[in-house]
């Protein structure tokens, strides 16, 4: 289900790494187990799909990598500023999911899933429009 269409652009707030993506995105959904909490600071972060080979980051990035599920997991993240940028997962090689805050046209983003509500802030109500699923339900950001 295609969320941004004809590309766009994002960045870091700093602006040392920029991106680009080149087609709509496959999934835009929020995740709000501890761990992208965490990462995020926030209650949850915005997870925005893209094919991981229509999409372009240039600047240095750092990464983190962690295991989750028995699978590698890397998020990739601005070392001056530390924006998060990316997540790649080892399971789901052929996708990019971008930090939603990071893109420029943030208007456009309009979640439909949230995955590990089981892990959500109990003060957080998500609009009826966004399906909450209290696990991670295979599928949702990667196919």
């Amino acid at each position: 289900m295609p969320e941004l269409t004809n590309g766009g652009t994002g960045s870091c707030l700093c602006g040392a790494v920029r991106s680009r993506y080149k087609v709509e995105s496959t999934a835009i959904g929020l995740c709000q187990r501890e761990r992208c909490q965490r990462q995020s600071g926030s209650a949850f972060l915005i997870g925005v799909v893209f094919p991981k080979k229509a999409v372009t980051i240039e600047g240095r990035l750092a990464c983190y990598e962690a295991t989750a599920s028995g699978q590698k997991l890397q998020r990739h993240f601005c070392p001056i500023c530390g924006s998060a940028a990316s997540i790649t997962l080892a399971r789901y090689p052929e996708i990019c999911s971008m930090m939603g805050g990071t893109l420029d046209d943030r208007t456009r983003i309009q979640p439909t899933f949230s995955i590990w509500c089981s892990s959500g802030q109990p003060w957080l109500k998500l609009p009826d429009s966004i399906v909450c699923y209290s696990e991670y339900p295979e599928g949702t950001f990667g196919t």
